[in-house]
């Protein structure tokens, strides 16, 4: 690509709330350039000012509380907001509340149970709302239908009508769905099996295209009858074949991307269509979603025709621990798996309105982040989650967008647990093009800067508060807004981030030895040596189980495990250490003064010490000083370390030191 685009974080919004829900999906007013939150942590809409993109404010919050038990999607047109908001319990219908751009109630409308997605159509005189109608969790005998309300407000908002688009005219066509590639749960009615997620509008306004997740089936909505004309069965992804590779094994520490004889269900959360040509496509984010169906490899009973290495597959070192469903995959009834089938494409994919597949991005998602982040790799976006998703759904896309940017449409794909966003050029469907995967990093932590990206918003040059394309993401975990923006490229989108060039070892006991910089070590298991004394830096090392020996250069970061480890920091410094579990040696300074303090993360007193080497000084000639980062450590006005998540005179005793 001769032209691109690139995007730069340029604004973020904090809501000082982590792990609640506070930052879950974004609409942006043009007019009022303002940016509507929702926060379910405190049942409010934030308003943020996006006046000046680098910098939202919060300027008001409007209340939901006394208008249902939760708010779940948010959309704006034309200076009208629309909000999803639940009923008190499973069965009780959710409703649409009408605001104005202030706030004030315009009007609240009934619509289905648990409406999870509400939007307009692009000439908005219609709104479509998707009712989830999930089970009650205690009782799953209660099981409302799921199915799209369509609320014409082309009368305006005091006189909208309501159509309700439902699947009751496919009960008892069952067998026939599944023969078309739809997932049908057993002994129940297929109107109250979907689970209706979220809904895109074709761009002539025709039709809309609803994602039933748990059903790997898109249905398709004819806006002029109101009813519902089709189901698109999305099928399995084949595993085994070449480019479609995935990383299975959540314990072994590496990554590890290779085919497997596993197929997966697609079944998008985020779906957005768009025109190429004159002809409609919609895009999928592939996350993929249990009910509580699934069970580990290791766990179930194989046919021994289609796995004779069956015993091999199900340990944990290979298969064993990947979660599959166990609704699917008896192909012939005689009660064991034939199949393996797992949840989510770890991809996203491009389908023409018949629902025919076009393009799907393989396993990029999963070779572009073990190139760019390695350290997040199938991870929640913590260092310390690093390959735990590996066994469930990879990186999980769950949101996606399409914006346009100088006449080229762009797909902008949110990973939910790794973090970031891919960018592709979708411009010629078939032949889709990466382009760029951005995601933030705490400098400080090494984490992600935003957690769980859930609502993505394109907002075009024509309506953008500084006249350049925006891409807005809500972080449902971290609680933050990000706010890129998009600028043209003649570099065909080179992401910056560096390269890191993993390096394995193995479960037995070994030396290790790198050179150069930006290396990537998994030691795994066994009592390893691991020298990095004469690398050039910005190495991250995963040091394993067992009781290692860490010689460090500069500027590296390691990540032990347990192990009684012995880490020793040469005069480069500014390391980042983390010795995790078991009774660790700290040696923070060894025969010279480092250039930069060492940083310790996680000193435990009564375990481990803090090791001072060939200086000739003692205990007494130390200096403890407390600061904004942690305990620094210093002599004669040298700084050696800084021990962070300290208690001010934590470190003022003895024992916690040695000297050689």
């Amino acid at each position: 690509m001769d032209n691109s685009i690139e995007l730069t974080q340029i604004g973020r919004y904090d809501s000082g709330i982590f792990d609640e829900g506070a930052a879950e999906i974004t609409a942006y007013d043009s007019g009022s350039q303002q940016l509507f939150v929702i926060n379910g942590a405190t049942s409010t809409i934030d308003i943020l000012d996006l006046s000046d993109p680098t910098n939202p404010t919060f300027v008001n919050a409007i209340d939901i509380s006394e208008l249902g038990d939760g708010i779940n999607s948010i959309a704006i047109k034309d200076g009208i907001v629309a909000a999803a908001i639940e009923g008190e319990a499973a069965e009780d219908l959710g409703s649409i509340v009408f605001f104005d751009i202030e706030g004030n109630v315009l009007n609240q409308v009934t619509v289905g149970a648990l409406p999870d997605m509400v939007t307009f159509t692009p000439d908005g005189t219609k709104v479509l709302v998707a009712n989830e109608g999930e089970p009650d969790g205690d009782e799953p005998t209660i099981n409302p239908e799921g199915s799209v309300s369509i609320i014409d407000i082309s009368g305006g908002i005091e006189n909208a009508t309501i159509t309700t688009a439902d699947f009751t005219a496919y009960n008892g066509k069952e067998e026939e769905l599944r023969g078309q590639g739809v997932r049908v749960f057993p002994g129940i009615d297929f109107a109250n099996d979907v689970e209706p997620e979220f809904i895109t509008v074709s761009p002539d306004g025709t039709q809309a295209f609803v994602a039933l997740q748990e059903n790997n089936a898109i249905a398709v909505i004819d806006l002029e009858t109101g009813e519902v004309s089709d189901i698109q069965g999305l099928g399995l992804k084949d595993y085994s074949l070449e480019g479609n590779g995935l990383d299975a094994n959540d314990e072994d520490e590496e990554i590890n991307i290779q085919n497997e004889p596993v197929f997966g269900l697609y079944q998008p959360d985020a779906i957005a269509a768009y025109e190429v040509d004159g002809e409609t496509y919609y895009v999928t984010a592939n996350e993929g979603d249990a009910r509580d169906e699934d069970e580990r490899i290791e766990d179930l009973e194989l046919d021994p025709d289609a796995f004779p290495n069956a015993e091999e597959l199900q340990s944990e070192e290979n298969l064993g621990r990947l979660e599959v469903s166990t609704i699917d995959g008896d192909t012939d009834g005689d009660g064991d798996f034939d199949q393996l089938v797992s949840y989510g494409g770890r991809s996203f994919s491009i389908r023409d309105a018949h629902g025919n597949l076009v393009f799907d991005s393989g396993d990029d998602f999963a070779h572009i982040t073990a190139e760019q982040v390695p350290e997040l790799f199938n991870s929640n976006g913590t260092l310390d989650s690093f390959d735990s998703r590996s066994d469930a759904k990879g990186a999980e896309p769950e949101g996606v967008v399409v914006g346009e940017v100088d006449g080229t449409p762009y797909a902008f794909v949110g990973l939910e647990r790794t973090g970031g966003i891919m960018v592709y050029d979708i411009g010629d469907p078939a032949n889709s093009e990466f382009v760029q995967y951005i995601n933030p990093i705490d400098e400080e932590t090494g984490d992600a800067l935003d957690l769980a990206p859930e609502g993505l918003q394109f907002i075009p040059a024509d309506d953008s508060p500084n006249s350049e394309p925006l891409l807005t993401v809500s972080n449902e975990v971290s609680g933050t807004v990000s706010i890129y923006q998009i600028d043209l490229s003649t570099d065909g989108g080179e992401n910056p981030s560096p390269t890191f060039e993993p390096i394995f070892g193995t479960t037995e006991s070994e030396t290790i030895e790198i050179t150069g910089s930006n290396g990537l070590v998994f030691a795994g298991g066994g009592d390893d040596l691991i020298d990095l004394s004469t690398v050039e830096g910005g190495n991250r090392i995963y040091g394993g189980s067992g009781s290692d020996t860490i010689i460090l250069g500069e500027n590296d970061r390691i990540f032990a495990d347990d192990g009684d480890d012995r880490i020793f920091a040469l005069s480069g410094g500014g390391n980042s250490i983390n010795g995790n579990l078991g009774a660790d040696q700290f040696w923070i300074a060894n025969a010279e003064i480092p250039d930069s303090p060492n940083r310790i993360k996680d000193f435990t007193s009564g375990e481990d010490v803090i090791g001072i080497a060939g200086l000739g000084i003692g205990f007494d000639d130390l200096d403890i000083t407390q600061t904004d980062m942690g305990a620094l450590i210093s002599t004669d006005g040298n700084d050696l370390a800084i021990v962070t998540n300290t208690p001010d005179g934590f470190l003022s005793h003895p024992e916690h030191f040695v000297f050689a």
